[in-house]
């Protein structure tokens, strides 16, 4: 059964541990497809994740199909088709025998596209953690991503912790040729420390301190929205507005995420069809708890900004006092 046009759908390569944090809290129709390799992981999730709509793929994705040498290691979340790279600092230094091979496995390895069109599935968001193979994965899935994916999340290496990886620049190239551009990184300033007593003494404290040397990291892409106009036209653009915007609000980008309403209303209107639909109502409460933040100061001009915004978008008034606490609860 093909999912409705209302659900996102999202495909995670390199699925240990489970759903990526930042699609915890999507209150939307969600199908989510998280493709991973190892047997025992893949038993692991399907044995503890009982999320409607979370289906675990045991196969491992790359360019092309095939098999491929997978390296198991001590710390399994360093499993990769490269071979760790224990002189790096990050082995040396940071995680000490955490890297070392413990066993290598033979898979089977299919293209992204591949795999897509053999379930009749169009992807709106992607994300890629496999330790050193995302660069080929992105080769793997050039139709999808050429024509349905809306923005992506990707491990970034700027250090080869594995031998013979591509780095960022590699990545940051596919992709800007691609015309997606990068809108932030998972990088809050703290990287591997050069002294131990860099690090924060009291894990129950926020650190705020910057150190270390950058080693790697998750980045953000998004298509450009103007590439969104011309694919989608109708029902279709109206449902990829509010993924392309919640995508936004779920990485840190709530003004992209507003900005891109405020286009979309300006020459549009959302259909009777998809403000009943479960993404359009969550958005919605979300923009209004976002935007409520300003009735603190009622008086200022960002309060009415904020005010006219949800209007013009959600067709939503927004208020002070006790009549902001009746309006999210009717919501």
């Amino acid at each position: 059964m093909e999912p409705h046009k209302s659900t996102t759908i999202v495909v995670d390569v390199g699925g240990r541990y489970g759903m990526h944090p930042s699609w915890s809290g999507f209150a939307g129709e969600l199908l989510y497809l998280t493709f991973e390799p190892d047997p025992e992981e893949a038993q692991r999730l399907r044995k503890y994740n009982s999320r409607s709509g979370f289906e675990v793929v045991e196969l491992a994705l790359a360019k092309a199909e095939g098999e491929r040498d997978f390296y198991i290691t001590k710390h399994r979340g360093y499993c990769s088709f490269y071979p760790p790279n224990l002189d790096s600092e990050w082995f040396k230094r940071y995680r000490p025998g955490e890297g070392e091979i413990e066993s290598v496995i033979r898979v089977k390895t299919s293209s992204l596209d591949s795999w897509a069109s053999s379930r009749n599935i169009d992807i709106d968001f992607l994300k890629i953690d496999t330790e050193g193979s995302e660069l080929e994965i992105l080769e793997g899935a050039e139709k999808q991503i050429s024509s349905n994916v809306l923005g992506l999340r990707v491990e970034l290496l700027f250090e080869e912790i594995y031998k013979n990886v591509p780095l960022f620049p590699e990545i940051f190239n596919h992709l800007k040729a691609r015309d997606f551009f990068l809108i932030n990184f998972d990088y809050f300033g703290r990287g591997v420390p050069r002294h131990a007593l860099f690090r924060n003494p009291n894990p129950l404290v926020p650190d705020n301190d910057r150190y270390g040397t950058l080693i790697g990291t998750d980045g953000v892409w998004l298509r450009k929205y103007d590439w969104v106009r011309d694919r989608y036209k109708g029902e279709s653009l109206e449902l990829a507005t509010l993924k392309y915007a919640y995508f936004c609000i779920l990485n840190s980008a709530t003004d992209v995420a507003l900005d891109t309403l405020m286009s979309f209303v300006g020459t549009h209107n959302f259909s009777p069809a998809t403000v009943e639909t479960k993404i359009y109502r969550a958005l919605r409460r979300i923009c209004t708890e976002y935007l409520g933040r300003y009735r603190v100061n009622p008086e200022d001009v960002q309060w009415n900004a904020a005010r006219s915004t949800l209007k013009e978008i959600f067709n939503v008034e927004l208020e002070a006092g006790n009549k902001y606490w009746e309006l999210i609860q009717n919501l």
